[in-house]
Order: C-alpha cells, then sequence, then structure tokens
C-alpha cells in the first residue's frame, strides 16, 4: 500500500460525525482560555475515564500536565458559534459566558460537561492524547448534541 496522504486520511477521519466539546482550563491568576475539540472519547467506566487530544500547535498544548484540571463541555445544538470561536473564528462582540457552580469553569448551557484531572500526557504523532480522571460529570436530558460531520456543522 502507497503512503496515506494528510487530505486522504482528513477527508476519511471527517466521514465519522462527532460531537464537539470546548476543553476550558485555567492559566496564571485563573484566566479562563478553551479550545475547541471534536477529538473526545469516553474510555472507561470503571475506573472512569476520558481521553481527548490536542494538536502540537494549539495553544493549549502548552497548558498539558498531568494533574491539571479541565472542563470538558459537550455542546449543544444551538452552541454553534461557540464551537467557532474557541475554534479560532472569535465573534468580537460575543460573550462568552461560563458556570462555575460546579467547581470549574464550564460552558453555560452546554448539553453535557465533565470535570476531569490530567492523569496520563500520551505523545501521539502531531497531537499529544490526555486521559482524564473523571471528577464530576453530568447531563441536561432536554438539549439536543451539536454534531460535526465532514467539515459542517449538522
Amino acid at each position: 500500500m502507497g503512503e496515506i496522504k494528510v487530505e486522504d486520511l482528513k477527508k476519511v477521519a471527517g466521514s465519522f460525525a462527532t460531537g464537539v466539546t470546548i476543553i476550558t482550563f485555567k492559566v496564571g491568576n485563573n484566566v479562563i482560555h478553551g479550545m475547541t475539540a471534536s477529538s473526545f472519547v469516553s474510555v472507561s467506566f470503571s475506573p472512569p475515564l476520558v481521553s481527548f487530544s490536542v494538536d502540537i500547535k494549539a495553544k493549549l498544548f502548552d497548558q498539558l500536565e498531568e494533574g491539571k484540571e479541565f472542563g470538558i463541555s459537550i455542546l449543544s445544538k444551538n452552541q454553534k458559534h461557540l464551537s467557532n470561536h474557541f475554534a479560532g473564528y472569535p465573534d468580537k462582540d460575543e460573550e462568552i459566558v461560563f458556570d462555575e457552580s460546579k467547581g470549574f469553569p464550564l460552558i453555560k448551557n452546554s448539553l453535557a460537561w465533565y470535570v476531569v484531572k490530567a492523569t496520563k500526557i500520551i505523545p501521539a504523532g502531531d497531537h499529544k492524547m490526555v486521559l482524564c480522571n473523571i471528577e464530576k460529570l453530568g447531563r441536561d436530558p432536554k438539549k439536543q448534541p451539536l454534531l460535526y460531520y465532514s467539515g459542517k456543522y449538522l
């Protein structure tokens, strides 16, 4: 078999519909930052583990360390604008509202959420995979997910 081209890999990987998450984290004096991620997966029920991947060129990359807490907000179908904002296409007039009632900044009105602690950071090519213990979680059963497929929101 010949060399796999990045463009082909992106097309094939993009044929898998995913939910959209925002990974939130604190920097310095509790300044909140975030990153859109569709590379999120539930890993284990016992112990409760999830994982997300971060491109080595992402701003979040330098913040990765074992023991650090992160928030993971699974976006609802009306939060496409937030996905775009944290993917590097901010609307300067957009006010981002965080919900800190769960003990860590999460996207307000998301479909579901986790507060996690990074337990292992695994090199994975041009990304690092972050394996996390789930500390808290919740879901709003009335909301529907924002889905991403083949480079577009569904």
